[in-house]
């Protein structure tokens, strides 16, 4: 017989999320080495910071996403919730830096797997004050946001997890000067993570499933780069007696053959563009000169042309790379193929994890900042507005067109709607006021008919 689940037991944590997760380390659960604790942060800033394919995807997930609108909507219609509205939008429009900045900034989780920041709040008495904890625009008294400050990923030396639930309460940060570190509670931060897979409080980075495309191209660039400057430059060979290279060389012929090495090394057509060779020849059987030099140097180049395209294995891997973050159409128009279905396609599925990216900072703004200061100010909750995204996408008003056409043709009249013809307003980016009267045509008298 099945015991029945009490009470107690449904309130108790009786498991853990994950192997590691509990001692607070960054990407505790990874299997790779490398890409554990910080090694994980550095390894990661470097392929955002220097791969040009993982760079021009940031760039333009950053900067779709700082064009989408924000708005705070009400709790409900009352003028009482339109007030508190208005609250929410002078504390975001109060900070020190802009939100269009944050936004921008809380973008770095997708590479790092997570964000922190550390909200620092301000009583907002006027902007008279001279102290930063209470100079605003507003004079209203209540607790606002002075500026929402970043904790780089890479200063930040552990979570403090809780050991039974696996809630994350708070970082330590590797300090500077006289702080050796730093501890900021969650309560007092803004948190923002890909995902909760396994419990990891550092997430998961977009840029895993990269990380060996990105090696390899990494070591295939290095090789062409090497490949190209022998092919131009040739490779150095040199010939000299063969008493300088046996065993009972003298020291001046082993510190000739040392020196020469070092050249041969180091020749290249820059600084080092040059050899200095001693004049001496071979003496023939009567002692007399010849043309047979003592020393001889000589630039050997490869005959014919290679069996393997590096081109073609770079630009494969960097395929991989723009399709493992749902970017390969950045990639369409470099080769012989692509059409604009396969564009479009691609595109619209790029477009549809930048809503959900934008979603997600939506949410922890809603959950981790605005019941914070209502928390704090001791607010009504039933009156606690919600921060909406916009649309990420541009939309196309022919389309729109059609879809109303097709609706009028059903005999759908969406004029009935004023929320609907708003809606449709704000796609096509044109003002709209639903309490405005209609204006009528007015009919002509008799006696001027």
């Amino acid at each position: 017989m099945v015991k029945k689940l009490s009470e107690t037991e449904a309130k108790k944590v009786l498991g853990v999320a994950g192997d590691n997760t509990y001692n607070g380390q960054i990407r505790a659960d990874e299997f790779l080495p490398e890409l554990r604790g910080k090694k994980a942060i550095r390894k990661y800033r470097e392929m955002r910071d220097n791969d040009s394919t993982i760079g021009a995807v940031m760039y333009a997930t950053e900067q779709v996403l700082r064009d989408v609108d924000l708005k705070v909507m009400p709790a409900n219609d009352s003028a009482e919730a339109k007030e508190e509205a208005e609250f929410v939008k002078s504390v975001l429009d109060d900070m020190d830096h802009t939100l269009d900045d944050h936004i921008a900034e809380s973008l770095s989780n997708l590479s790092y797997g997570f964000a922190w920041f550390e909200v620092i709040y301000k009583r907002r008495t006027g902007p008279t004050e001279r102290s930063d904890k209470k100079r605003s625009k507003y004079t209203d008294g209540r607790m606002g946001v002075r500026k929402i400050a970043i904790r780089a990923p890479w200063t930040i030396s552990r979570f403090d997890v809780d050991q039974q639930t696996g809630d994350v309460k708070g970082i330590y940060q590797d300090g500077s000067g006289y702080n050796n570190s730093n501890y900021i509670p969650t309560r007092k931060s803004l948190y923002y993570r890909t995902t909760t897979i396994n419990g990891d409080p550092a997430g998961r980075s977009i840029l895993r499933n990269a990380y060996t495309s990105y090696e390899y191209v990494n070591n295939l660039q290095s090789i062409e780069a090497i490949a190209v400057e022998r092919e131009l430059a040739g490779i150095p060979v040199a010939r000299i007696p063969a008493e300088y290279l046996s065993g009972d060389a003298t020291a001046a012929q082993s510190g000739f053959v040392n020196n020469l090495q070092s050249i041969l090394r180091d020749v290249k057509f820059n600084e080092q563009g040059y050899i200095i060779l001693p004049s001496d020849t071979y003496p023939d059987k009567d002692g007399a000169p010849t043309n047979q030099k003592l020393v001889d140097v000589e630039l050997m180049s490869s005959s014919g042309s290679r069996n393997i395209e590096i081109d073609t294995i770079v630009r494969r891997y960097q395929h991989d790379i723009a399709r493992s973050v749902l970017s390969e159409f950045l990639m369409l128009g470099g080769g012989n193929t692509g059409s604009y279905a396969l564009s479009k396609s691609k595109t619209d599925l790029f477009l549809r994890a930048l809503e959900s990216y934008i979603q997600a900072i939506v949410d922890v703004l809603n959950k981790q900042l605005v019941e914070r200061l209502w928390e704090l100010n001791g607010l009504n909750y039933d009156m606690m507005p919600t921060i909406v995204a916009g649309d990420v996408a541009p939309h196309d008003l022919r389309e729109i067109a059609a879809f109303l056409r097709n609706l009028n043709g059903a005999d759908i009249n969406v004029s009935d709607h004023p929320e609907v013809i708003q809606d449709l307003m704000d796609i096509a980016e044109l003002r709209y006021d639903a309490d405005a009267a209609p204006v009528t045509q007015e009919e002509p008298d008799d006696a001027q008919s």
